[in-house]
């Protein structure tokens, strides 16, 4: 069946499931620790490591990178893919015919750990998407 069979069964939204390793990270995440604070619901001595789904879209009006590419958890954006990752993305979508699709995948909250009474570290997502096997 594979990856491409399974994008063409939705063009709205289709989900991808990686092998678990969450190794791409995304960026601009500073910007939402508020918010990924209230999703993580955990800040402790290890960290969080709180599992949820991310969905993944075009952003071509973006005025920094014209293959942009928006993280979006819960209905609110939390950062974006890297340049690299967002064109490597991008080829591996349009080689598929489905240019444009809304992709969810797995996404993992880490950070967060108590370093002192008032401090913790900045808390980050780290997305279970396949990007070389799309």
């Amino acid at each position: 069946m594979g990856i491409y069979s399974d994008f063409k069964a939705g063009i709205e939204d289709v989900f991808v499931e990686g092998d678990r390793r969450f190794d791409i990270e995304i960026i601009g995440a500073s910007d939402c620790q508020e918010y990924l604070g209230f999703l993580s619901r955990s800040y402790s001595k290890r960290g969080c490591d709180s599992e949820l789904i991310a969905k993944l879209h075009y952003e071509n009006g973006n005025p920094h990178d014209s293959n942009a590419i928006r993280v979006v958890v819960s209905g609110k954006a939390v950062g974006y893919l890297s340049h690299e990752d967002s064109r490597r993305y991008r080829a591996r979508i349009e080689q598929a015919g489905v240019d444009g699709i809304i992709v969810s995948c797995k996404a993992i909250i880490v950070g967060g750990k108590r370093i002192g009474f008032f401090k913790k570290s900045d808390l980050n997502l780290h997305l279970d998407l396949p990007i070389a096997k799309l």
